[in-house]
C-alpha cells in the first residue's frame, strides 16, 4: 500500500499535537464519505469534532442530503460547502460551534479539498491547489480573524486498505491515483461507476479501448493507449468532469457492515 513518509511522519506529528486541539474539522468528499474516512481517528476519538461534506458541487445534490441528515441522527454537526460556498458561512459555522480563542485542526485523505477550505479560511489563495494527493507537505497554524487558530495538516490515509471495495472509491474521488493501485481496484471503481452512469459496457478494458478510441489516445500504428486511458478516465471522475455523481449511501452502507465501512473507521 502506498503510504508516503510524509504522512507517516505527519500522524506522529498530530498524535503528539492533538492534546492542544480543542476541535477537530473532519473533511469528507461528499460523494464518498464514509469510504473518506479512511484514516486512524483514534487520536481524536476523545475531541469535539465538526464534518464537512466537501466537492458537494460535483455529487449528487439529494444524496448528500441523506448523508448530511444520516450524521445529523447521529448528533453530528455537518456543514455541506463546495468551492463556491461563501467564506463568512463557513466562518460563521465555526464560530457557532467553537469557544474564540479555539485551536481546530483539519483532517482527511488526499485530495479531499482541505487546500480549497484552507483557502476560504485565510481569505486568500496562499495554499496550492491540485489534484495531486499528497499535495500539502507539512503543518501549518494559522488564525482566522482572531476567532480561532488553524492547524492544516497533509491528507491522512490507513497505513493499509485491505479492501478493494474501499480503494475503489478512493480511487474514484481522487483520493487515490492509478499508479496506487491494482488491476482489482481499478475494475471494482469502475463497476461501481458504470452501475452508476448506466454504462452497458462492464469490463474495464473493453471499455478503455472504446474510451481512447473516442478521445484519440492512440500509440504508434493507432493502436487505443490505454495506459494513457485508464489515467484520464479516473482522473476525469475524480475531478466531476462527468456530472454530480455520488459512489455510497447511507443506505448501502448500512447493508455492507463487513467491507467499506470496517476499514473506513478503524
Amino acid at each position: 500500500m502506498w503510504y508516503p513518509g510524509h504522512m507517516a511522519k505527519a500522524s506522529k506529528q498530530i498524535s503528539k499535537l492533538i492534546k492542544l486541539v480543542d476541535v477537530v474539522i473532519e473533511l469528507l468528499d461528499a460523494r464518498a464519505p464514509l469510504a473518506s474516512r479512511s484514516y486512524s481517528k483514534a487520536p481524536f476519538r476523545a475531541k469535539k469534532r465538526l464534518i464537512f461534506l466537501g466537492k458537494s458541487d460535483i455529487a449528487d445534490a439529494k444524496t448528500t442530503e441523506l448523508w448530511e441528515r444520516h450524521f445529523q441522527a447521529s448528533n453530528e454537526e455537518v456543514f455541506v460547502f463546495d468551492k463556491d460556498t461563501d467564506r463568512r458561512k463557513v466562518i460563521n459555522f465555526l464560530a457557532k460551534h467553537t469557544d474564540r480563542g479555539s485551536l481546530l485542526i483539519v483532517v482527511g485523505v488526499p485530495n479531499v479539498g482541505k487546500s480549497t477550505l484552507i483557502n476560504k479560511l485565510k481569505g486568500k489563495r496562499s495554499a496550492q491547489v491540485g489534484a495531486t494527493p499528497g499535495i500539502t507537505r507539512s503543518l501549518q497554524w494559522f488564525s482566522v480573524e482572531g476567532l480561532f487558530r488553524v492547524l492544516d495538516t497533509p491528507g491522512l490515509l490507513l497505513p493499509e486498505l485491505w479492501s478493494v471495495e474501499l480503494g475503489a472509491k478512493l480511487l474514484l474521488i481522487g483520493s487515490l491515483s492509478v499508479e496506487m493501485v491494482d488491476e482489482k481496484v481499478m475494475q471494482r471503481a469502475y463497476q461501481i461507476y458504470a452501475r452508476i452512469a448506466n454504462l452497458e459496457e462492464r469490463d474495464l478494458n473493453a471499455f478503455l479501448e472504446k474510451y481512447a478510441l473516442e478521445k484519440r489516445m492512440l500509440s504508434k500504428g493507432g493502436v487505443p493507449d490505454l495506459d494513457r486511458a485508464r489515467v484520464n478516465f479516473f482522473n476525469w471522475i475524480a475531478q466531476g468532469k462527468f456530472g454530480r455523481i455520488s459512489f455510497e449511501t447511507p443506505q448501502e452502507v448500512d447493508q455492507d457492515k463487513g467491507d467499506s465501512v470496517s476499514s473506513a473507521q478503524s
